[in-house]
């Protein structure tokens, strides 16, 4: 069996996501056109992550937000990216997650499940709704 394509492993990731509540958002910087002279046509940089996922927090007004980048087993970031995840990380303390494998998007679902559960934990505690 070959290995899957960048765009195969995308869709299995994503099917993962959804199916656990995340609405996905196609942030793809590749496929941006970007400016015709000094007019930008875009906001998104050259090296954000691919998606960007969100997931209610329930109990309160906001939600959670994983960025993801899908590569292959073997697919490598660009220089681009590795320079955008690095600025995510040191400016804003953003971690972008890069997903190889459906196994991978499984974990960041329990991770939120966990910071679910510790949000509904404090609201009871405070009297709040979760």
């Amino acid at each position: 069996m070959p290995p899957l394509t960048e765009a195969e492993t995308e869709a299995q990731i994503s099917d993962i996501l959804i199916r656990h509540n995340w609405y996905p958002v196609k942030t793809d910087a590749a496929m941006v056109i970007r400016g015709r002279g000094r007019v930008p046509r875009s906001h998104i940089p050259q090296g954000f992550p691919d998606m960007t996922y969100l997931l209610a927090l329930p109990g309160t007004p906001l939600c959670l937000a994983a960025l993801v980048e899908t590569k292959t087993v073997t697919g490598k970031l660009s220089d681009a990216q590795v320079e955008k995840h690095a600025e995510l990380r040191d400016l804003y303390g953003i971690r972008v997650h890069v997903l190889r494998d459906p196994a991978q998007a499984l974990a960041l679902v329990t991770e939120a499940r966990r910071i679910v559960g510790l949000l509904h934990d404090r609201l009871a505690r405070q009297g709040g709704k979760a």
